[in-house]
């Protein structure tokens, strides 16, 4: 029997099919995903260039190479800045997150269309290249932000969410010890991993977390690597063309499959943390 956990997720992306939560699929792979980038107010965006130091440490000693892709937010860029640039660099993916920090499912349909566009046009016009997803901030959304992204060109139809609920931006809870054990509960094909910036002590803690997840996650013979990579990985049949743009009367009602129920881990877990809270 799956764990509880698994089940739940099954649950979870049944109720929600607009969303992606995780692949239904049985390649060793999983997604690395990074939000809230850059750090705001940072002139030489030092906390978001720990993470992508980070990643490119780990890849040079590792078999497989590690991609993952950054979730921008464009109120967060500063002046003169090149983040973009050296993520792409690194062999990164970027995404859309957003103009501003917010909750855009309590939007308007027009504010949301806004804050969409808008940060999609500064991404583009910054990289020339294209984006391919969306995740709205706490991982909530409506229907008309899910038609609006399905009738948006070159995006996915699906609304970029995680196998987990993070912890990194739970100051009370969060711990790298923690982070690093909590997310190697979700180690299974398809899963999508959620880790944070944007700010410099959500950046520490992640760069400090990375490593260790990363081991485990390559010890239990799996690859990471971004989102596309993952969502190219399944099967025509498996995975969910957008519809029809002319056609947006029946945007309602095309809906990912059901997703397949998340496959156990092939490999035993890490211990429990300690039971001592985290300070």
């Amino acid at each position: 029997m799956a764990p509880p956990h698994h089940q739940l997720l099954t649950q979870v992306a049944r109720m929600f099919p607009d969303a992606l939560f995780y692949a239904p699929t049985q390649v060793p792979l999983v997604a690395l995903t990074i939000d809230d980038v850059p750090t705001p107010g940072e002139r030489d965006d030092a906390s978001t260039r720990l993470i992508l130091k980070t990643l490119d440490t780990y890849n040079r000693t590792a078999e497989q190479p590690v991609r993952a892709t950054f979730f921008v937010i464009t109120d967060h860029f500063n002046p003169g800045s090149t983040i973009l640039q050296e993520i792409l660099a690194g062999g990164h993916e970027i995404a859309n997150h957003g103009t501003t920090d917010t909750t855009p499912a309590i939007l308007q349909p027009a504010q949301f269309a806004r804050h969409f566009q808008e940060a999609h046009d500064r991404i583009t016009d910054l990289t020339q290249q294209p984006i391919r997803w969306y995740r709205p901030g706490r991982g909530l959304y409506n229907r008309a932000m899910v038609d609006h992204i399905r009738l948006t060109p070159g995006y996915e139809s699906l609304v970029a969410l995680a196998s987990m609920i993070p912890f990194d931006t739970m100051p009370r809870l969060s711990t790298t010890n923690l982070n690093t054990w909590y997310l190697a509960q979700f180690i299974f094909p398809g899963a999508i991993f959620v880790m944070h910036g944007g700010s410099m002590a959500r950046c520490v803690q992640t760069a400090q977390a990375l490593p260790g997840l990363l081991r485990l996650i390559d010890h239990q013979g799996y690859r990471v690597g971004t989102l596309s990579e993952l969502y190219d990985s399944l099967a025509p049949s498996t995975a969910s063309p957008a519809p029809d743009a002319t056609d947006a009367t029946d945007a309602t009602d095309a809906t990912a499959e059901t997703p397949a129920e998340p496959p156990l881990p092939h490999r035993s877990l890490p211990p429990a943390p300690p039971s001592r809270p985290p300070a």
